[in-house]
């Protein structure tokens, strides 16, 4: 027989439990993590638009909170690791930071590969599926895309032709770069963006391999650099928009539809021409500014750069089938 004193609460758990017990229609907040300053035009056209229209389209369940500047964790390093360890929801990451962990997606980066971000970011996806998401596997993609190929900018020798390399201490930010650099007569010198200006600054390197909007905000380049040459075979950098597993999994199905629908490739193509059109813009501005000169190489100094980096791919290729892996395969899907 039911105790009459307890009915009201057996009534009210009968009636309400399976509220209490489901998260569903609760408001959902994602972190996400990156390492540029708020003024980054990754920031304020891509991440934050990406924000609004997550929270519009989910009629406020499910928000993005943007924690920029290296909030949750400094050093863009350790991004991809604070994706998959759950520090952050979301972070966005640069390859060329772990390169080993994506071998096959590296391929990508090799000089010549593409002619423009949209380009290579297309070409990523078209490979994603039958040859890249083994590397992948511990995360979710919600972008990735590819910048533009890299320009040098020079602290106070102008690089005009393969010559001028000599000896030159270049900023590289990934395993191909220094090849790159080296094939080219320079010495490679490994960092990341955010101790380029003070090294250039000081003199530690001479020069900074890397796309062009870093002459302007917010890496502001241009200060401590004289020149820059534009139209080197270079090498070049993709990224990632990564969300912890856990973090997807936990998430509604009307909620994971949504995010689905707001990245992925089409998402990935608007911020690789977004962020490019930076690259333009820089270019264009380093015409007009007196403090910076632009050298456009010439057809036949492209030609022996080129020339000096082409053993670069047959060597990768190599290396990675002496790993088991099949880069050949990549290279063939992707090549020029």
């Amino acid at each position: 027989m039911i105790n009459r004193s307890l009915a009201p609460l057996i009534l009210f758990l009968a009636l309400f439990a399976p509220l209490l017990a489901s998260p569903r229609g609760e408001a959902r907040e994602l972190k996400l993590a990156h390492f540029m300053p708020p003024v980054h035009t990754l920031h304020e056209k891509v991440f934050v638009p990406l924000a609004e229209d997550l929270a519009r389209e989910s009629g406020g369940e499910l928000t993005l909170a943007i924690h920029p500047a290296g909030a949750l964790g400094k050093g863009p390093v350790q991004q991809y690791k604070r994706a998959v360890e759950g520090v952050a929801d979301i972070t966005f990451c640069l390859h060329n930071y772990t390169p080993e962990l994506f071998p096959r997606s590296q391929l990508l980066t090799l000089p010549g590969m593409y002619r423009d971000a949209v380009e290579g970011t297309d070409k990523l996806w078209a490979a994603l599926d039958p040859y890249l998401k083994e590397e992948y596997k511990d995360i979710k993609v919600l972008g990735l895309w590819a910048m533009s190929p890299t320009v040098l900018i020079t602290r106070e020798r102008p690089v005009a032709r393969l010559a001028d390399m000599k000896g030159l201490k270049v900023r590289t930010g990934s395993p191909g770069e220094v090849e790159a650099v080296h094939a080219w007569g320079g010495v490679a010198v490994t960092m990341p963006i955010t101790e380029s200006y003070n090294a250039l600054n000081t003199g530690i390197v001479d020069a900074v391999l890397i796309q062009a909007s870093a002459l302007f905000q917010p890496w502001n380049l241009a200060e401590p650099g004289k020149y820059v040459t534009d139209l080197l075979p270079s090498p070049s950098t993709i990224v990632l928009l990564a969300m912890n597993k856990a973090s997807w999994e936990s998430l509604d199905p009307p909620h994971k539809a949504i995010l689905d629908r707001l990245t992925g490739h089409q998402f990935s193509r608007r911020a690789a021409a977004i962020w490019a059109e930076m690259d333009v813009v820089a270019l264009r501005r380093a015409d007009s500014d007196k403090d910076i000169s632009r050298i456009a190489l010439p057809a036949e100094e492209q030609a022996a750069f080129a020339a000096a980096v082409a053993p670069l791919i047959a060597g990768e290729l190599a290396r990675l089938e002496k790993k088991g892996i099949d880069g050949a395969a990549v290279y063939k899907a992707v090549k020029p």
